[in-house]
């Protein structure tokens, strides 16, 4: 179940058009934002928790429409030219080649509003 809808996105690309994949988009993100949240524990019919959700899938959303790439078909390449944009993967260094399937903009939200925390579970 997607965490936002259509009239989300639209409120948040607004004046920019939504795509005509927009609920594959969302479905897509949302689970992107579920897995990012895997082992986590929050109420899901928290309000602040809802919102929170909506926004940062809306916000995932927005970030692979940049991309231009719902897929990750894109995702192991060193690099790419398209007319005027150019794309090179960092391939040294600390993440060298680790290519983010969550937008950053989407984890800050998590984040910030405390749903992105793991407490320790102690055992025995």
């Amino acid at each position: 179940m997607a965490h936002a809808t259509v009239t989300d996105l639209e409120a948040w690309l607004a004046p920019e058009p939504v795509p005509d994949t927009a609920a594959r988009l969302l479905a897509q993100a949302s689970r992107r934002v579920d897995r990012a949240l895997h082992g986590a524990y929050y109420d899901i019919t928290d309000p602040d928790v809802v919102d929170a959700l909506r926004e940062a899938t809306v916000c995932q959303v927005h970030w692979m429409i940049d991309r231009d790439d719902e897929t990750d078909a894109t995702a192991d390449l060193q690099s790419m030219s398209t007319g005027i944009r150019a794309f090179t993967r960092r391939t040294v260094g600390a993440g060298a080649g680790a290519t983010p399937q969550l937008a950053p903009a989407a984890l800050d939200i998590l984040v910030t509003c405390g749903l992105f925390r793991f407490d320790p579970l102690v055992v025995g």
